[in-house]
Formats: structure tokens, sequence, C-alpha cells
């Protein structure tokens, strides 16, 4: 918890803060500017001078070696060195310059392009170890001046080789003249450079090293650590001249500055090594001038203090006596308690805190108005809330209690709430669906459309009923939905799209079950009628044909094929027709049977004789597989040849025109579990019927076999009653056979299994419904 502070306190350390800081930031920045100039003037002086420095050295070593260009110039020693004869200084000429250049060379030798003294004898180690000299190469191939390296010895003394090639009037190199110049000759007048008492000059070689320093013996200087050591260490180009500051200048001072500047040489003249003059001065003695303005500006601040305590003062005294009295009416007013608060009027003499009083008084008489509405507002906010609240709980039992499955889903299509009907239908806590998208709670084939639809809706804002959709149950069949969505809003705002879903499934199952009832009340009466009216006409014109067949001498032979077919086709309307009779009779309860061997053989031939015209008119071709001995099954004839009709006007019916239906025949061996009086394995008749048509579709197979199953299609005129597989279904299994639907890569194929042992006929009356799973 922050502690109180009074204001005249606060006052006090606000001004004392205020000028302190803008104290000590002004004093700050006057030392910082102060030092940075003193820092740049005394950089920039040490530049210029260093560069004064640099460029003395420069011009005393080139009029030395100007000096000995002049007397390689001279015709006496370029006369000795073409001849090879010995030079004297007797002559007049030289012994001049003997005599005035003498404190300044240590030695001069004058070389032939032998490398033999001129006048002297020379040998071939001699040639061999002035050619392998760094400078030889320059003088006599480069034609160029050279200055060596500063030799230094431990003594502090060193020199320096000078070369300058001699070349005669044509431009020709003749010999060189090799003079070594003492270092102190054209050091020590540079050297003698000091600034105050530390302030010096020195010579630093290409590794920052000291080679001249007037201060310190060369023996006891320290590392040069700096940015100007980095260059020079590392061989980059630098400035002519220039300051910096360095953290080690030499001399175990941190923090100094040193100027430097490049000892050049004019164009011509090849320096084995570059030289730097380093200017340095011991950092007291440069900043001396500043530590005295510190204490300048310290004393000037310690003044600026007392005077701003002043004021604080006076500021305070005038400022918090009225502000105490305020604070005392404010007090007042609290204490009242809902009374009346009592005005103290005091005039404290300053216009704002005058105004302030003013305005509180006007405050406590809208507070006292505001507080009275704020009560009124309170007590409808409260009544508001409980209403609130009990509306919330009777919507939320709708929601939880509605008998419809109902989802919030936002604009990402992703579930936000269900209600408990949702659960129970979905088969999922609510946990588990929110956050889930809602497309996968529908079939794949539903997905898409129903993610346009929320699109719509999203858009429009209006309610839209998108009709019925399947969901997979939790049970695992599928649920039938009617799709209602609903946009929800939030202060006229879209917050999300409420999925209502009716679950249609017991009902459209209800339908299912009385149109089938009806269909199958109106199909037996009319089955029945019809059968009984149609029998007694077809059974007199079997009887006529009977009698015209009789009369062998009216009947022509070519018409004996049309005669067994109308006889054959009206057997078979016969059967037809006494088969719904069978099939109707007791509620659909059994179908009896009259066995007797049977040529499988037989019944194909027959029924692909009687469909062969037919399959002429479409061009489609028979294709007839059968074994080389004839195959025979124990069954009712004339039941088994109208289930062969069935598949076979089925595949002709389905097949395209120019294509082929294949009838196959073969005999397996079949487990036949359930019956205890036979082996576990027995033979069976497989007959197989395959044609090239459209295929079943894949969730139809299930319900081929059904009665009145039938294509989803209710446009194809090929679409029949939904009766003959159904039919042939119960054929087989009065059998104890099996019958199948398949697809294969083009068309459909049908196969019937039917057992070819008799015994399991014997004195048995099948079942019609249940006997065998398809």
């Amino acid at each position: 918890m922050r502690k109180s502070v009074s204001l005249q306190r606060s006052i006090t350390l606000s001004v004392l803060s205020i000028g302190l800081l803008s104290g000590a930031f002004g004093l700050a920045f006057a030392y910082w500017q102060t030092k940075h100039s003193l820092r740049e003037a005394i950089g920039l002086g040490f530049q210029e001078l260093a560069r004064q420095s640099a460029d003395k050295v420069g011009l005393i070593l080139e009029k030395e070696i100007e000096w000995v260009e002049r007397l390689s110039s001279l015709p006496q020693v370029r006369e000795a060195v073409r001849e090879g004869t010995r030079l004297t200084f007797d002559q007049q000429v030289l012994d001049r310059w003997k005599e005035s250049q003498r404190p300044y060379f240590r030695s001069l030798e004058i070389l032939d392009r032998r490398g033999r003294s001129v006048g002297g004898a020379t040998s071939e180690d001699i040639k061999t170890r002035y050619s392998r000299q760094p400078w030889w190469p320059v003088v006599f191939e480069q034609r160029q001046l050279w200055v060596g390296e500063l030799r230094l010895e431990e003594k502090g003394d060193g020199d320096l080789e000078v070369a300058v090639p001699i070349v005669d009037e044509t431009g020709a190199v003749l010999g060189a003249i090799k003079a070594v110049i003492e270092k102190d000759q054209f050091l020590t007048s540079v050297l003698r450079s000091r600034i105050g008492e530390t302030g010096h000059v020195m010579l630093i070689g290409p590794q920052g090293t000291v080679l001249a320093c007037p201060l310190l013996p060369l023996g006891r200087h320290t590392a040069l650590v700096g940015p100007l050591r980095d260059s020079l260490a590392s061989g980059r180009s630098l400035p002519e001249a220039a300051w910096m500051e360095v953290l080690d200048d030499a001399h175990g001072q941190r923090g100094g500055i040193a100027g430097f500047a490049s000892v050049a040489l004019r164009p011509g003249i090849v320096q084995a090594e570059r030289w730097s003059i380093l200017v340095r001065q011991d950092p007291d003695e440069a900043y001396a001038p500043l530590r005295i303005l510190l204490w300048k500006l310290v004393v000037f601040g310690m003044l600026v203090f007392a005077v701003v305590v002043l004021l604080r003062w006076r500021l305070g005294c005038r400022i918090v006596q009225p502000i105490n009295a305020l604070v005392e009416r404010v007090q007042l007013l609290g204490q009242q308690s809902g009374k009346e608060p009592v005005t103290v009027p005091q005039s404290s003499g300053i216009v704002e805190i005058d105004t302030l009083a003013a305005s509180f008084d006007e405050f406590t008489e809208r507070l006292k108005s505001a507080s009275r509405e704020r009560e009124r507002y309170v007590a409808e906010l409260e009544r508001a809330n409980r209403e609130l609240v009990l509306s919330e709980e009777h919507y939320r039992m709708l929601w939880d209690h509605s008998t419809d499955t109902r989802l919030l889903v936002n604009e990402g299509g992703m579930i936000q709430a269900v209600n408990r009907r949702g659960e129970i239908k979905l088969g999922a806590p609510a946990d588990r669906l929110i956050g889930t998208k809602i497309e996968d709670v529908f079939r794949e084939q539903d997905r898409a459309q129903l993610r346009r639809l929320l699109e719509t809706v999203t858009v429009t804002k209006k309610e839209l009923s998108v009709g019925e959709m399947q969901i997979p149950s939790p049970a695992g069949g599928i649920l039938t939905m009617e799709v209602d969505l609903v946009q929800v809003e939030n202060a006229g705002s879209p917050i999300a799209v409420m999925v209502q879903l009716s679950d249609l499934t017991e009902k459209k199952r209800l339908e299912e079950q009385l149109i089938r009832s009806e269909r199958l009340a109106s199909l037996s009466h009319f089955a029945s009628m019809f059968a009984h009216d149609i029998r007694n006409p077809l059974v007199g014109i079997k009887k006529t044909l009977e009698l015209l067949e009789q009369d062998g001498r009216r009947k022509p032979v070519a018409h004996r094929q049309w005669w067994d077919d109308m006889r054959l086709t009206i057997d078979l309307l016969l059967g037809m027709i006494n088969d719904m009779l069978d099939v109707y009779q007791e509620s659909y309860s059994g179908l009896p049977l009259l066995n007797s061997t049977v040529s499988v053989k037989g019944l194909v031939a027959d029924v692909v004789q009687l469909f062969r015209s037919e399959a002429t008119a479409k061009r489609i071709v028979f294709h007839v597989e059968m074994p080389d001995d004839d195959v025979t099954i124990t069954a009712d004839r004339r039941r088994v040849l109208r289930m062969l009709v069935n598949l076979i006007h089925n595949a002709l019916k389905f097949s395209p025109y120019g294509g082929k239906i294949t009838v196959s025949v073969h005999m397996e061996m079949r487990e036949c579990p359930g019956y205890e009086s036979l082996d576990t394995s027995a033979p069976f008749a497989v007959i197989q019927v395959a044609d090239e048509g459209p295929g079943i579709a894949p969730e139809d197979i299930p319900h081929v076999f059904e009665m009145f199953g039938r294509r989803k299609d209710p446009g194809d005129i090929r679409t029949g009653r939904g009766l003959g597989l159904h039919f042939c279904r119960l054929v087989v299994a009065a059998h104890r056979g099996k019958i199948l639907a398949e697809n294969r890569p083009v068309g459909a194929v049908f196969s019937v299994e039917l057992p070819m042992n008799k015994e399991a006929y014997a004195g048995h009356i099948a079942d019609c419904r249940g006997s065998t799973a398809f």
C-alpha cells in the first residue's frame, strides 16, 4: 500500500525534483559539451602538430636523398662507375661535399652494376649478396630511389639506408650509391617539439611500435592499443592526418587523445616501411581545464539549490493553506450523512482556489441530484436483472428440453453450443462436440451443400429451410433430419447461426410401412382377382393348342416351333399366376414345391430359346458356358424355370444395344451347416447370369431382393415393380439355396447356388422368410 504524503511535502519534493533534475541535466550537458569541445580542440591541435611534424621529417629526408641524387649526377661519379676506376674525394667538388655532409651520413658506398665498389675488386659472392638486397631490384630494374627500414640499436641509436641509381644521359642505370643516414640527423629537430610537460612527438613504425620518443627509452613503452594500432597492424590505408582516443598511448595512460599523420615522401621514392608521427599528452594534463570547470559548475549548482529551497517554502505556504481549508469542507460534507452540507465561505486570495471552492458548492448540489437518480436507476436495474435471470432460465429450459436437436455455429462453421437432445441424437457429450465442425456431423455428400447454405444465411441474415439431410446414427444407422438454419443476433449484430435438426427417421419409417402395407393389400386383392379371372381363358387356349397338336395332318412342319413356343409361354403364364396365388396365400407364409429331377442344361436352353427373338432384335448375343456332363438337381422345375426367366429378362432389359449376356453353369462343393443328417460339405449347382449394363448402385445392392425394391431413378422406363427379384429370392430360399447380386467391372452378375442332394428336400416345405441370409 502506498504511503500517504501531504500536499505541502509533495509540492516541496516536486519543486526540488524539478529544480535538481533540470539543474543536474543542465550541468551534465554543459560538462559534456565542454568536454566534447575541449576534446575536439585538443585532437585537432594534436592532428595539426602531427601533420606538420610528418611533413618536416619528409622534407629533411628528401633533402638528404636529393643531395645523394646530385652526387650521383656528377660526371666524375658517372665516369668512375662506367670505367670501373677508383673514385677519390681529393677533387675540390667531392671534398667540399664530403666535409658538408659528414655529420649526416654514417657511410656511403658507390657500386657498379656488378656489385663492386668503384675502383675496387669484387667477387661473385659480393655481387650475389648485393643482388639479394631489397633495394637492388628497385634501383637497377625499376630505376627508382629506395629508402630502407629504420634500424635501431639497444642504446637507442639507429640509422637508415638510402639507395639512389646512377643514370647516364640515355637513362641507363650504370650503378648505385648506397648511403647510411644517422637517425638523429633527421629526427632531432622534430622530436624536440613539446606540449606542456608531458605532450611530445613520437615516430611510430608500421606495426604500431615506437621507433623514436624523446620522453621514454624505447624498451619502456607499452603496446599501443586502439583503432590506430589495429589499422597499422592490418595494413589498411589511413588518412594523411587524423586524431582519436586510444585505450593505451604507449606510455601506460588510458583514455588519452592522440593525433597522427603518415610520413610520405615524394613520388619516385620507394619506402621499405611506412612511418607515422604520433602526438600524445597525459590525459590528466590534457583535461586539467575541464576539472577546473567542473568545480565551478558544482559551486554554481549548490547556489541554485539554495535558491530553489527558498522558493519552495514560499510557494508551499501560498498554495497549501487554501487547499487545507477546502479539505476541511470536504470532510464536513462526508460527515453530513445525507443532510444538507454546510457551506463555509472562505476566500483564499487565489483566483484558481476560489473558483475551485465555487465549483465544489455547485458539485455538491449536482451530487445530491445524481444520488437520487442513481437510487432510482439501481432499483430499476435490480428489477430488470431479476426478470433477465427468470427469462434466461426459461429459455435455457426451452433450449435443453427441446424435442429437436439445436446447435449454435459461428462464422467459421465451428459448433459453439448444443442442447441435451443434440447430445442424445449425436451420441456425444457437449464438451466433445463444441469446437468441432458442423459439417462433420453430416454425411460426406451433404457437407458441401451445408457449407454453401451456412454462407448464404450469414450473408443474407435470413432464416432458411434446407429440407431433408441424413446424418450417421451413433448406433450405426442413418438418421433423416429436416434442417433449418436461423441467424442469431445480439444487439443487431450476427453472432452465430442456429442449426435445428428435426428427426424424421421414425416418421419416414412409419410412412414407408404404411405405403408398403397399402400397396401389399392392393396388390394382394388385385392379384387374387387377376389370377382367378385369367386362369380359365388360358386353360382353354392351352387345351385348344393341344387339340391342334393332336391333329398332325392339319399342322405344317415349319410351324411346329411356333406351336412349341406358344405352349411354353402359356405354361409360364399359368405358372406365374399359380405363383402369385401361392405367394399371397396365408399372408405369404409358405411356397409349396413339386420336386423332380431337373436338367439345368435343359432349363438354360429353354430360357435362352424363349428370349432369342427379343435378343436378336437388340443384337444381343447369348454366351452359354456349360460343363461337358449335364448337371441335374432335385427341384421344382416350373419355379426354377420362372426364376431363370426373371434373371435373364432383367439382364436383357438392362443390357446395351449390341451387348452380351453370359450364362454359366458349374458345380462346386459348399459347406452345409445346419443339417445333422448330411456331411459337412455337399455339391451345389452354381448358375450365373452376367450382363454388360450399368450395374447396380452400391446403396441399392442390400435391397434388390426386397419386395418393391427398385432402382432410385424413377424416370428409367426399364425399372420394374420390384416383384421379380423378390420372387427369385423366395424360390431360392425354398430350395435351401443362396442368391447373390454384385457388380463387376462392366455390368452386374447374379449368382444362384442350389444343392444337388435330393435328401435336402425330403418332406420339406421351405420357409420363404429367413432361411438364408442375402
